[in-house]
């Protein structure tokens, strides 16, 4: 048996599911990297049921007993206009903040990094030192702008709404961050639900193993054609993260004729 990562980027490895997931076939368009992705990413049509609001508290209070919850959560509320322009200016193809052409001494003005690093330390009484990278930061960022915006669930999706096409301001000539991307479009566009609650989720939680494979026919259907896949758990909520960032954010009616 072949097993095969999805496009795997930087240090994003493929994800461990209790079980392989297999491609199905169906008539959609493949896209010129022959991955099975919709070429309309909608909602499904019915409404999908949120979690009962004591669900979502529970996890969202495992998350935020980490450090690492504790350090974006203080990045996130002494800093949140900065870093939406930042996450406006950048896609999943950012690594270091020289691509947008901000020194360090910049970096430092715009975000409490290091008073954020002091206090986390200070409240666990800890000297355990919090490592980060500037990817890292990205991605701590979008998921605090995405948990301010939407604290109760995936609220903003509608049934049989699309997922709008994206842009790469960093990214426009490398397709591997693009297959990346539109298997997570993919993906949130099957199941915003369990998207969203994965999201949500603790590191190695048993909620986080559960949600996997709730998700495992909507990753079977966006995998590319014939293939099998291994993705950590990281990497999926990695990616589901830009996913959901991206469809709460541009996401509209469909056309007509696409009813």
């Amino acid at each position: 048996m072949i097993r095969r990562r999805l496009l795997a980027v930087g240090a994003l490895a493929a994800m461990l599911l209790t079980g392989p997931a297999l491609s199905q076939g169906n008539d959609d368009d493949y896209t010129p990297l022959n991955s099975r992705i919709r070429r309309d990413r909608q909602f499904p049509l019915e409404p999908q049921t949120l979690y009962e609001a004591r669900e979502l508290s529970r996890v969202e209070r495992t998350r935020s007993r980490s450090m690492v919850g504790q350090f974006a959560r203080c990045m996130w509320s002494r800093s949140n206009e900065d870093s939406l322009a930042f996450l406006a200016r950048t896609d999943f193809g950012f690594v270091n903040f020289a691509q947008i052409g901000m020194t360090r001494e910049q970096v430092n003005d715009n975000f409490p990094i290091e008073t954020c690093l002091d206090r986390v330390a200070s409240s666990n009484s800890s000297g355990v030192q919090l490592r980060y990278t500037d990817e890292g930061i990205r991605r701590w960022l979008l998921e605090q702008a995405y948990l301010a915006a939407y604290p109760a669930g995936p609220t903003w999706v509608q049934p049989g709404y699309v997922i709008g096409a994206r842009t790469y301001p960093l990214s426009a000539n490398r397709p591997p961050i693009h297959a990346a991307m539109n298997f997570a479009d993919c993906v949130v566009a099957a199941n915003p639900t369990d998207s969203d609650y994965l999201f949500r989720t603790g590191d190695s939680s048993a909620e986080e193993t559960a949600t996997i494979q709730r998700l495992v026919p909507a990753i079977s259907a966006c995998m590319p054609q014939g293939q099998q896949m291994e993705i950590e758990p990281l990497a999926l909520r990695v990616w589901l993260g830009e996913g959901l960032w991206h469809a709460a954010n541009n996401s509209a009616p469909a056309p007509e004729e696409a009813q």
